[in-house]
């Protein structure tokens, strides 16, 4: 039935085309071309309906499996299957979400199994991530962000010891002491993420974001860890003078926070954060003052705010990657750490990269990011330095 519709549309086309390409195109042959062309348009609307109802009879006699222990008759049935049960599971599933999108499938993987239970594919839903924190120390620092990736000079401008002096006092300079710091960056990159290209076309959740917010995730960890601790190329650690030292051993005390946070110069003070370590801030939950009551605040907020919560008025920031208390560490820090220590990031800042071509043979798509960053601290002065330190001892 098909093949003669379509062999009589394929007529009625020609000969519309004939009409039209004559030498002489009449109001009378632009009528009958129309209508030649309508009637082809009406026959292509059969043919539609004719296939779609073939695949619907086809879809019909592959649900009506044969009853158990029959085997139904066909040239394209193998006489043994000799696949294992896990491939045969394989096999089933592969061919199940066939069916579901109406694609055409092999019928001999939708069999029952030896012990009557039908093999039902498996799917997956959003995934339970695991969580880690990075703290907060990349957001209280200052952020330096360049076009370009040279070399850039800080320079370090310290004149607190200057004043005025009597006109009557011999006339010297007292110019101001300037230092500077040469904050680099370097290249940054994540280890490439391979996803499965048959995983991302299956699921029903966009995976790629998931995997690019896993990517931001890694840079700031790595970026939090590399202001504390510094690494051998483009980040000098973080350094705080160390203001005092705890009078107990491996103990920190109300009266060390008390002299740490009036050690720091009051011009520092609209600026100024406590930062430390979670386990840090265990240490300091157990302190009071001489009335009974804790010196640490929270905020009701659950830290979406940023902030812990507050001591002595001043907010507290987590820094996951800062010592614990221990004798000999400086586990707890005080002042404005945006004046002591300086970011840099070249824009765009992460860079997400995706590339289906180097794993064409896998099928997967590689997922990379690259930055460029790098940091430095930039104290001015170290008498009267922007941020102190504790150290425990």
């Amino acid at each position: 039935m098909i093949k003669t519709l379509t062999e009589k549309r394929t007529k009625l086309l020609t000969d519309a085309r004939t009409l039209m390409t004559g030498e002489t195109i009449t109001a009378e042959t632009r009528t009958k071309a129309d209508a030649m062309i309508a009637d082809a348009e009406v026959m292509r609307g059969d043919i539609e309906r004719l296939r779609a109802t073939e695949v619907d009879e086809t879809e019909q006699r592959s649900r009506n499996m044969p009853p158990r222990g029959q085997v139904e008759p066909s040239a394209e049935v193998e006489a043994a299957d000799e696949r294992t049960f896990e491939q045969r599971n394989r096999a089933s599933n592969i061919a199940f979400r066939s069916f579901l999108r109406g694609e055409k499938f092999e019928k001999r993987d939708l069999t029952v199994a030896a012990n009557g239970g039908v093999m039902i594919p498996v799917a997956a839903v959003q995934p339970v991530q695991a969580q880690r924190s990075a703290g907060s120390i990349y957001d209280i620092v200052r952020h330096l962000r360049t076009s370009t990736g040279e070399d850039v000079r800080v320079p370090l401008w310290d004149d607190t010891t200057n004043g005025f002096v009597l006109d009557s006092t011999a006339t010297s300079t007292t110019d101001p002491s300037i230092t500077g710091v040469t904050v680099k960056v370097d290249g940054l990159r994540s280890n490439p993420i391979l996803l499965d290209n048959k995983l991302v076309q299956d699921l029903d959740y966009d995976l790629v974001a998931d995997v690019n917010l896993a990517i931001q995730k890694r840079y700031l960890r790595s970026v939090s860890a590399a202001i504390v601790a510094g690494n051998s190329s483009n980040f000098v650690a973080l350094s705080a003078p160390t203001a005092l030292t705890t009078g107990t051993i491996a103990t920190v005390k109300y009266a060390d926070l008390v002299s740490l946070m009036t050690a720091l110069d009051p011009a520092y003070a609209s600026g100024a954060a406590w930062s430390m370590s979670n386990a840090t801030l265990g240490a300091v939950l157990n302190i009071v003052d001489g009335s009974g009551r804790p010196i640490f605040m929270p905020f009701t907020d659950g830290a979406t705010s940023g902030f812990a919560g507050t001591i002595f008025g001043y907010p507290v920031k987590l820094d996951q990657y800062a010592p614990t208390v221990a004798t000999g560490n400086m586990p707890i820090r005080f002042g404005d750490h945006a004046a002591a220590y300086t970011l840099r990031e070249v824009t765009p800042g992460i860079v997400i990269k995706q590339s289906a071509d180097r794993w064409v043979e896998l099928n997967r798509l590689g997922v990379v990011a690259f930055a460029r960053a790098g940091g430095a601290p930039t104290i001015a002065s170290s008498t009267y330095s922007p941020l102190l330190s504790l150290t425990v001892k």
